[in-house]
């Protein structure tokens, strides 16, 4: 059997075993990688040479940098300061909460940030006998758009970033603007989706003491659980992203950059801190290593380059076109599938588009990041927040089904992806 066929039943069947939860999708992807090598798609070389270690060293030292924060109580910490803004006013807290969720996510993973956004939300909503869902899935996109901002913040991003040798600042400039308007445009499809809701909510009289007084832990000093590491790991964090802003000047890899912030943390912190390595979510790495093979075969087996090859065929060489098949491309399989493996299998796609017609690279991953983030909110498995945010939920009592996700996320997905579509091929192309 052609080396196409069987590279590309190996990865649909591991991607069947993800989408249906049928085992850990570490485990799948490690099998399927073992079984591309195994059956000499790519050599053990070519396998080792198709994990982009900038990628997972990127990730793993912002997981470090991460979990010290969260250690300390800082997404607590600055969650209550939020609420404290809003005098529980449940239109300001959906509005504020959103916004808070975009900008960590624009800086940190997305999974931490839901986990404590989520946990938040629904303690607040308990109070105030406000339903949580609706805010937890306004969350969910609004990370996932936050996340597009940077190279740092989605996954997808640090993918594509890291592969095509990118900078935080190319990121930042070109992918910045764009996620600014598709989190402002997210925010009132939502607001008009669930304006019953926040409108009942608007009208509620609430005695902000009385919460204040019965609920002690309301108070954002409560949440620091060690003052001095918060510190620590404050610093360290905004010393970590200047470096990511100045790397290209310095000459520095974005990946250098995140251990040295991770090995910084861990040393000023003394022994009280070495636990955080226990804290690290390993299993994405280890997933990503596997899936960065796996996509390593399938562009080995050429069939990643006729995928390629169908798309500039069916844009004619028209270079907004081009742009605007990647988004769509991009955006609804994400809408399907994890867009982590989708962003990693589309790179060498885009590369080969860029060969063959002459478009600039760096526009076309810009929008394949920006397809991959923004699709990614259509459905409950689009992306890992959705995931993690929705099980915050279920762990919470709070049952969902695909039905209530789906019929606001993706009308949300689709205007916000057609409003990228225009400012992608205004501001980029």
């Amino acid at each position: 059997m052609d080396d196409a066929i069987v590279a590309l039943l190996i990865f649909a069947a591991v991607y069947v075993v993800m989408v249906l939860n049928l085992a850990d999708r570490t485990v799948a992807v490690l099998i399927g990688a073992l079984t591309m090598v195994g059956l000499g798609i790519l050599s053990e070389e070519q396998a080792i040479e198709a994990i982009h270690w900038e990628a997972i060293g990127l990730i793993f030292g912002m997981f470090v940098l991460v979990a010290a924060l969260s250690d300390s109580g800082f997404f607590r910490w600055i969650g209550l300061h939020a609420l404290k803004m809003t005098k529980f006013n449940f239109l300001k807290i959906f509005v504020v909460f959103c916004g808070l969720s975009a900008f960590l996510a624009a800086f940190m993973d997305s999974i931490t940030v839901m986990i404590f956004m989520a946990s938040l939300s629904i303690e607040v909503c308990l109070i105030l006998k406000a339903p949580p869902l609706p805010i937890i899935i306004a969350e969910i996109c609004s990370a996932n758009i936050g996340g597009s901002a940077t190279m740092v913040g989605d996954p997808p991003n640090v993918i594509i970033g890291t592969a095509l040798d990118m900078t935080f600042i190319d990121f930042a400039t070109n992918t910045g603007p764009i996620a600014l308007f598709a989190f402002a445009v997210n925010l009132v499809v939502f607001g008009l989706f669930y304006r019953h809701i926040l409108e009942n909510g608007k009208d509620r009289k609430v005695d902000v003491q009385k919460i204040m007084e019965e609920h002690k832990d309301l108070d954002p000093f409560t949440a620091i659980r060690d003052l001095r590491q918060m510190r620590i790991a404050l610093i360290v964090f905004a010393f970590t992203v200047t470096l990511l802003i100045m790397h290209s000047v310095l000459d520095l890899l974005v990946a250098y950059v995140a251990i040295l912030g991770a090995a910084l943390v861990l040393l000023l912190g003394g022994r009280g801190l070495d636990h955080l390595v226990d804290k690290i979510d390993w299993h994405t790495i280890v997933f990503l290593a596997g899936l960065f093979v796996m996509v390593g075969g399938l562009e080995a087996s050429g069939i990643l380059s006729d995928f390629a090859e169908s798309l500039s065929d069916i844009s004619g060489g028209n270079v907004l076109l081009i742009a605007t098949i990647v988004l769509w491309t991009a955006g609804l399989l994400s809408a399907l599938f994890d867009n982590v493996p989708l962003s990693a299998a589309m790179v060498p796609v885009i590369q080969t588009i860029s060969a063959e017609t002459g478009v600039a690279l760096n526009p076309l991953a810009y929008t394949l990041a920006m397809g991959c983030d923004v699709g990614g909110n259509a459905t409950p498995i689009g992306a890992s927040a959705n995931v993690v945010g929705l099980a915050v939920a279920e762990k919470n009592g709070i049952s969902h089904t695909w039905g209530e996700y789906c019929k606001v996320a993706i009308p949300a997905m689709i205007i916000t992806l057609l409003v990228v579509n225009a400012l992608v091929l205004i501001l980029l192309f």
